[in-house]
């Protein structure tokens, strides 16, 4: 008797690996992606049997792995890039895990900058998301100064 054991995998069939940077909207965060690492795949006789994701949470006020069913909270989750090799995953990975427990800010250390230094090897980190909301921010301001002005 042949038994298929259970690999996850992505819809576009590849399969979950370690290193695999997700991205996932949760309701009420307004649009904003959250993102985390496939940080484990913890395997048993039948295949996968649990699937742990390091991520850095405002809700746990840090750095945390938790389970996927904790991270993805009901919503779909999606693949947002891969390592370039087997080397560069077990360094996101490693990388990741130095900061366990690293506590979250919003402005210099938030999800995405947390999942960035790790594929960028620990030398920078950056949030487009976070760029976007200040330029985004800083044309409103402008903007009603410019209505202001035009209101003399």
């Amino acid at each position: 008797m042949y038994i298929q054991k259970f690999y996850p995998s992505y819809s576009d069939g590849s399969r979950m690996a370690p290193g695999d940077e997700l991205e996932v909207f949760y309701p009420d965060l307004h649009g904003i992606p959250h993102r985390g690492l496939v940080y484990q795949l913890i395997e048993g006789p039948l295949g996968v049997e649990a699937i742990e994701i390091i991520h850095n949470s405002k809700r746990a006020g840090g750095v945390c792995v938790v389970n996927w069913d904790d991270f993805a909270q009901g919503q779909p989750v999606k693949l947002r890039r891969r390592p370039e090799s087997l080397e560069h995953a077990r360094q996101i990975i490693a990388l990741a895990d130095s900061l366990k427990g690293h506590p979250y800010d919003a402005g210099k250390s938030n999800c995405e900058h947390f999942t960035d230094w790790c594929y960028n090897g620990g030398t920078e980190a950056k949030s487009e998301t976070l760029r976007a909301g200040v330029f985004v921010g800083s044309l409103a301001v402008i903007l009603s100064i410019a209505a202001l002005a035009g209101d003399r």
